[in-house]
């Protein structure tokens, strides 16, 4: 039996790589991350929510072993003196389906979901959605990334396609590219995905050309959408649904932006129609999560399908998650009970979390109109989110048409950085295509993506400042 020599042995860990682990594409928004380090950059280029907007700023926990309590600190709290004063506890009434106990929490979970989490869900998909059908089921996941991944885990193979829109975020586009799932973007105009372009690229299919069938899911983010920030009308979402149906397409509603639409009246202007409030053929899978409404570390969500894909969906989470967190789970159902459950979330902490990014939304418009040449740029009409998506006007470039519209972007936003000012540009979403256009019409398809989501009002303003400043010095303005 030889003995270990102390001299380490030099180890080439790469012949160890999976070819999954080998091929997978990173998301092009990590492309950004230099840019942050440099002193005075603004970013309006990282899409995450304010830390005002979660709803616990500090916790205690009862720590048995260390025979004391331990406080953790919160967004503007640093101190136990800075909590609410404790309510009693008490028990569930008859019909609450909320009762948040560590004692269940911390154990291990069914898969589909903590029971008494799993039927306030229920109760909310049905409040909000009322799918159209009987056989539909929830499945809880730790949030949107997990149950986007589930979807395409339990309903793709190698080779694949998967429509999805043509600007998508690169959170979907890279695993998708690792799993060997091919992406096919369908064009979008200011209302969302065009019904007719769907239905022209199922129409046209060629299998022996294309290298595959023709595809199964069109995957699509329907509210305040990332990166092009539009909201589907319901009536295209009807046309959308309608062809899906013609050619037996499922559609994943990737739907994390849901509650930020922008809401005038607050409670009493109503969102949008769903998917799956449309759904009568039990074609939609809905992916919903808490990461935008309560916290993005809770890594809390759900899907809401038909039972038999659903099944299959849960399947895939079993030697994987598993199930999401039990200290998630148990502060968020007791979060939700404090509000009132349904009622509370509904009525006031959904229209609140609402208003405060509508605010931050309507500012950036003004400001962006304030120090931004209109002859540069084309601003939306915003529909809420945390994303404005800003067409720059290369075909006014004084560049143009002599040199590329790619090129003519890629400088545009060296300009920016130049001003230390950050955005995300349309390139880094862009999804593999089919759809021809000319070097006008390119030049019209360049766009900036910008988060409003994070920066104070001052950064809000100085940043769109530095972005006219590097705009009118490109336009020679």
């Amino acid at each position: 039996m030889p003995s270990i020599d102390p001299a380490p042995v030099k180890i080439d860990f790469t012949k160890y790589f999976s070819q999954e682990s080998t091929g997978r594409k990173r998301s092009q928004l990590k492309e950004l991350r230099p840019y942050f380090e440099i002193p005075g950059m603004i970013s309006f280029g990282v899409g995450i929510p304010h830390p005002s907007t979660w709803p616990v700023n500090g916790m205690t926990l009862s720590v048995p072993f260390a025979g004391k309590s331990v406080y953790v600190p919160g967004y503007e709290s640093r101190s136990p003196e800075d909590m609410l004063p404790l309510a009693p506890y008490s028990d569930p009434v008859k019909g609450d389906n909320l009762f948040p106990d560590l004692a269940g929490e911390l154990q291990y979970s069914a898969t589909y979901g903590t029971p008494h989490l799993l039927g306030w869900i229920k109760e909310h998909t049905q409040r909000i959605h009322a799918p159209p059908y009987e056989d539909w089921v929830n499945l809880c996941t730790a949030g949107n990334t997990d149950g986007v991944d589930a979807v395409m885990r339990a309903v793709f193979d190698r080779g694949d396609y998967m429509l999805v829109e043509e600007f998508a975020y690169p959170g979907l586009l890279s695993p998708a590219a690792t799993l060997g799932i091919k992406c096919l973007g369908v064009p979008l105009d200011t209302d969302g995905l065009v019904p007719e372009a769907l239905d022209e690229i199922l129409t046209q299919w060629d299998e022996k050309e294309r290298g595959g069938p023709r595809p199964k899911m069109l995957v699509l983010v329907p509210t305040c959408s990332n990166p092009a920030g539009v909201t589907i009308p319901v009536q295209r979402k009807r046309e959308i649904y309608s062809i899906c149906r013609k050619w037996d397409v499922l559609i994943c509603e990737d739907d994390p932006y849901c509650f930020l639409q922008i809401r005038p009246n607050g409670a009493d202007s109503p969102i949008v129609p769903s998917f799956l409030s449309l759904d009568t053929d039990g074609r939609v899978i809905r992916v919903d999560s808490f990461s935008k409404i309560v916290a993005p570390g809770s890594r809390l969500g759900w899907v809401t399908g038909h039972k038999t894909l659903v099944e299959k969906i849960m399947n895939t989470r079993e030697s994987a998650t598993q199930c999401p967190s039990g200290f998630s789970i148990a502060a968020i159902a007791a979060i939700l009970r404090a509000w009132g459950s349904h009622e509370g979330f509904e009525k006031k902490y959904i229209p609140h979390i609402s208003d405060i990014y509508s605010k931050r939304c309507l500012s950036m418009i003004d400001l962006l109109k304030k120090h931004v040449p209109a002859a540069t740029v084309e601003l939306p009409e915003p529909s809420g989110g945390m994303f404005l998506w800003i067409r720059l006007k290369i075909e006014t470039h004084p560049s143009f048409p002599s040199e590329d519209p790619e090129v003519i972007s890629k400088r545009v936003f060296q300009s920016m950085i130049d001003e230390k000012v950050l955005m995300a540009p349309s390139e880094f979403f862009k999804a593999p295509s089919i759809s021809t256009w000319t070097k006008e019409e390119e030049a019209k398809r360049n766009f900036v993506r910008i988060s409003f989501s994070l920066p104070p009002p001052e950064e809000m303003e100085e940043g769109c400042k530095r972005m006219g400043r590097a705009l009118a010095k490109e336009w020679k303005l």
